[in-house]
C-alpha cells in the first residue's frame, strides 16, 4: 500500500526533502512517499501504522496490549505472545532493518507480559521507537512516533486518530484508554466539576493539545482542538466548573471527517473509561 506521509512543509526525521512530492488537498499539504522507497517497507509500515487513513492499524493494538500487560499478562501470556506473532508477520517481507526492529518489539510481547508489574516498560518504548525509526521514511505516524516532539506540520487525519482512537500508553496518562476517555475523567463529556487533585493531568493535557494545535495542517481541525482545550485552560486559570466536551468534540469530529478521518459519532464516545486511572503503564 502506498502511503501519504508527512506534510509537504515538513519532511520528518530521516527524510530526503528532494525525495518527496507534494500536493495541495484543500485540507493542508500532503506528501507522498519517495518514489525510491522500498515497496515492501511501505507495505509493512502501512499495515502497522495505518497511513494514510489510520483505520484500525496494528500499532493501536500494540499500544493497547502494552498498557494492559502489567496487569493481565501473567494470567494470559499466550494472548500477548500472539501480538508478537502479529508484529513479526507484518514485517516478514520488509527490509532487514525494519524486520530486525519488529523482532525486538515482538520479543517484548513474548517475554515481558508474563512478568506483570515487573515487565520492563522502558524497553517497550525503546522497541516501539525502533520500529518507528525504521518506518519514518514512508509513514507520517511513524515519523511522529520516532520524534514525538518535532515541530513539523502533522497531517490532520493523524492528529484526529491520536485524539479519538489511539491508546494513551505513551502519554502522561499511561493507560489503554484513548485521549477522549482520559479527558472525560478531567473535564467531563457533559458538565462537571474538574477534580482538584488532578491539576497536574489537566496541565499536561492542555500542553498535549497545544502541541497538536501548533502543528496540525488543517485550520478547521485546529479550531476544533482549541475548543477542546478551552475547559482545561479555564481550570488552570481557576474556573473549576467545566461545561464538558460534548460540543467541542462534535465540532472537532466534523472537522476530522472533512479532513478525511472517520471519527466516532458523538453517541459512540465513552465517558466511562474501562481502565482505572492507575492501570496500564506506570
Amino acid at each position: 500500500m502506498l502511503l501519504a506521509a508527512c506534510t509537504g512543509t515538513g519532511t520528518g526525521p530521516g527524510k530526503d526533502p528532494d525525495a518527496t512530492t507534494t500536493a495541495d488537498t484543500g485540507a493542508g499539504t500532503t506528501t507522498s512517499p519517495a518514489a525510491s522507497a522500498d515497496p515492501a517497507l511501505a507495505a509493512a509500515c502501512g499495515e502497522f501504522w495505518g497511513d494514510p487513513d489510520y483505520t484500525a492499524p496494528l500499532s493501536r493494538v500494540v499500544l493497547d496490549r502494552a498498557a494492559t500487560a502489567p496487569e493481565v499478562g501473567p494470567s494470559d501470556p499466550f494472548f500477548y505472545a500472539m501480538t508478537g506473532d502479529d508484529v513479526d508477520a507484518t514485517f516478514v517481507d520488509a527490509p532487514e532493518g525494519a524486520r530486525t526492529a519488529a523482532t525486538g518489539l515482538a520479543e517484548w510481547f513474548r517475554t515481558q507480559p508474563e512478568l506483570g508489574q515487573d515487565a520492563d516498560l522502558e524497553s517497550f518504548r525503546t522497541a516501539w521507537q525502533g520500529v518507528a525509526s525504521e518506518c519514518a521514511e514512508v509513514s507520517a505516524a511513524a515519523a511522529f512516533a520516532a520524534q514525538p516532539g518535532q515541530d513539523a506540520p502533522k497531517p490532520a487525519s493523524l492528529v484526529c486518530a491520536d485524539v479519538f482512537d489511539t491508546p494513551g500508553t505513551l502519554t502522561h496518562f499511561r493507560n489503554a484508554n484513548v485521549l477522549t476517555s482520559n479527558m472525560f475523567k478531567l473535564v467531563g463529556l457533559s458538565a462537571q466539576q474538574v477534580p482538584g487533585d488532578r491539576l497536574d493531568d489537566v496541565q499536561a493535557t492542555a500542553d498535549l493539545l497545544t502541541r497538536e494545535i501548533d502543528r496540525v495542517d488543517d485550520d478547521a481541525v485546529r479550531s476544533g482542538l482549541e475548543q477542546v482545550r478551552a475547559p482545561f485552560q479555564q481550570a488552570l486559570e481557576g474556573d473549576m466548573w467545566s461545561e464538558g466536551l460534548s460540543g467541542p468534540l462534535e465540532e472537532l469530529g466534523a472537522a476530522c471527517d472533512a479532513a478525511g478521518y472517520d471519527s466516532p459519532d458523538s453517541g459512540e464516545l465513552d465517558d466511562e473509561p474501562t481502565d482505572d486511572d492507575d492501570g496500564g503503564l506506570v
